[in-house]
């Protein structure tokens, strides 16, 4: 008899063991399942990143290489309004201005000594009756009219007989020179105004 409840225990013990294999099987089965999403969403987050990084790239090459948008800030260039000074003549334009009477300073900007002699009296001018118009002699477009050595002619009658050597100061009335001053001290007396 030991031998059939041995038997029947046996049985049972087999039995019991299936059981536990099937339910052992069904687990792996699950998580099999679970690994296998698993996976898959864990394929699908890296392909995510995958185009996120390929897509950022694209962009920083676009940015630098191509529209260079991302450098905007360091090249950026700033413009300014540039200013105009009426009171600016060129030499062959001194015969032609529409004033009835007006003075005319020709003096040579790139001379240091000249420049701020003319620009103290042409700043002490400033807002007298008479205009006062001036003609940078250092610039190529007076180039012709400008002659240190030449001989001038203290009465021109167009822009074809003027010469300036010096800093001169010519009164003009209806177009035609009334006065000519080449004598620095006589300059400033003229363009210092009289005092009221």
């Amino acid at each position: 008899m030991l031998k059939k409840k041995d038997k029947k225990k046996e049985i049972k013990e087999v039995k019991n063991e299936k059981k536990e294999v099937v339910f052992i099987t069904k687990e792996l089965k699950q998580s099999r399942m679970s690994n296998e999403e698993y996976d898959k969403i864990k394929a699908f987050v890296f392909l995510i990143i995958i185009i996120g990084v390929f897509a950022g790239v694209l962009f920083f090459i676009n940015g630098n290489l191509v529209t260079k948008d991302l450098k905007e800030d360091e090249t950026t260039t700033t413009t300014t309004e540039v200013e105009y000074d009426e009171t600016l003549l060129t030499a062959d334009s001194v015969f032609n201005v529409k004033d009835k009477t007006y003075f005319v300073l020709f003096y040579d900007e790139s001379d240091e000594d000249e420049k701020s002699f003319a620009e103290e009296f042409i700043n002490k001018y400033n807002g007298s009756k008479t205009p006062l118009y001036k003609v940078n002699l250092g610039n190529l477009m007076n180039k012709k009219y400008y002659d240190k050595n030449g001989t001038e002619n203290i009465k021109p009658t167009s822009k074809d007989d003027l010469l300036i050597t010096r800093t001169t100061l010519i009164k003009f009335k209806k177009n035609k020179v009334v006065s000519y001053i080449t004598d620095k001290n006589e300059i400033g007396k003229t363009l210092t105004p009289e005092e009221e």
